[in-house]
């Protein structure tokens, strides 16, 4: 057994903030187990995320401004990995590597080139840090052709399998995303994909129908105040993206954004009021996740757990929704099997830098629709030592392969 620590990063989408863990791990590849040590939300200072909003809006930003961006992310996720170390009183320099996957402004899988860009200098994470980053995880996915979304999917595979029993696992994150995960099943058989908007639509509607006094329906306190306009609800399900079999995901300008625009034109013309807009919008994410299910996992495979996480999981209008359109399914939080839900994400891209430095493929063509398995990531080196105990490591698992389930 060799004892490891990593720390992950992340940035949702719904542009909140920084998702810090530190992460102990034991053996490597496969193998790996991992125990979450601590972890830590370190929201965006208003004026950042009012930069990230306005860099990732439909508009986009000037190049300046997308450059200041991906430099101040970068300072914010060094002085989160640092947070998380310092508040687990663990000195940073045994940490080996971390992940940074950066904060995704443009997602386009189905353009005639795809294409994808997440802003976070990561030289500048390594140089604060002192560690060893790895980032940029979804290039070498979707240049194999694949949506490079579900990317974490391999690491539910190694957290949440089951020897005996189905298990579902919906991440409600600025995007909705479902993974599939059949007892005693192989890698080849878990089934993943991005279903479609979640926080990011609810936030964005939010802003936009109170003019920026409020960022976000907190708790779901609006949307249940209202009713669902049935016709509003109706005419948006028959969107072609819900047709669409996987793999998918969903580009990251366009389709949340005409659903905004609509409702906001509603709006103004007083045609709808804004708690009535916010219910409908939130049965449309509750409407979307459970009729892709019904759609699109394999048939007869009902799920004996579903584990929910992300941000979405606050919504308890949301939560409440789901409940009622899969009934006889208790929906659990992942905390329940010891992942905190609110750190899933930043926890699942900590595994995913410590599989590219063990040589282990980890996206997953099943979900992703990639042409195979690859190695994911760039690594920036950290420091000198840091740098010289990753090559070691790298050097010691090619004389001695970790279990891989596929070759490149």
């Amino acid at each position: 057994m060799t004892t490891r620590w990593i720390i992950g990063l992340a940035s949702g989408s719904s542009a909140d903030g920084v998702e810090a863990v530190l992460l102990q791990t034991e053996d490597a590849g496969l193998d790996l187990q991992v125990k979450p040590v601590h972890s830590l939300q370190m929201p965006y200072p208003r004026d950042l995320r009012d930069l990230l909003l306005r860099v990732g809006s439909a508009k986009g930003g000037e190049v300046r401004q997308v450059s200041l961006l991906h430099r101040l992310l970068g300072e914010t996720f060094a002085a989160a990995a640092l947070q998380v170390a310092d508040r687990a009183s663990f000195p940073l320099y045994r940490v080996q590597c971390l992940g940074c996957p950066g904060h995704t402004i443009w997602h386009d899988p189905d353009g005639r080139f795809p294409s994808t860009l997440a802003l976070g200098m990561a030289a500048v994470v390594a140089e604060r840090t002192g560690v060893t980053t790895v980032y940029d995880f979804r290039s070498r996915d979707m240049a194999a052709g694949g949506q490079g979304a579900p990317l974490t999917a391999l690491v539910d595979y190694l957290l949440f399998r089951h020897g005996q029993e189905n298990r579902l696992l919906i991440h409600l994150g600025g995007m909705a995303r479902v993974v599939f995960l059949p007892a005693g099943g192989r890698v080849q058989d878990v089934v993943g994909f991005e279903i479609g908007p979640c926080n990011r639509f609810l936030d964005s509607l939010m802003r936009e129908l109170t003019s920026g006094r409020e960022a976000y329906d907190s708790g779901g306190k609006h949307a249940v105040q209202g009713c669902c306009i049935d016709t509003l609800l109706q005419h948006w399900l028959e969107h072609p993206h819900w047709q669409r079999r996987p793999p998918k995901s969903l580009p990251r300008q366009g389709f949340a954004e005409e659903l905004v625009l609509q409702a906001v034109q509603l709006a103004r013309q007083n045609r709808c009021p804004l708690h009535d807009l916010l219910c409908t919008a939130t049965h449309l994410v509750a409407r979307g996740i459970t009729q892709s299910l019904q759609r699109f996992l394999p048939r007869g495979a009902l799920p004996a757990r579903v584990f929910l996480s992300g941000g979405g999981t606050r919504n308890g209008f949301l939560w409440r929704l789901l409940e009622q359109q899969l009934p006889g399914i208790t929906l659990e939080m992942t905390d329940a099997v010891g992942i905190p839900a609110e750190a899933r994400k930043a926890l699942a891209f900590g595994i995913l830098a410590a599989l590219t430095v063990d040589g282990v493929p980890a996206n997953l063509p099943s979900a992703t629709g990639a042409a195979g398995a690859r190695l994911l990531g760039s690594l920036v080196p950290g420091s000198s030592v840091n740098w010289a105990r990753c090559l070691d490591w790298m050097a010691s698992q090619n004389s001695v392969p970790v279990e891989s389930w596929s070759e490149d």
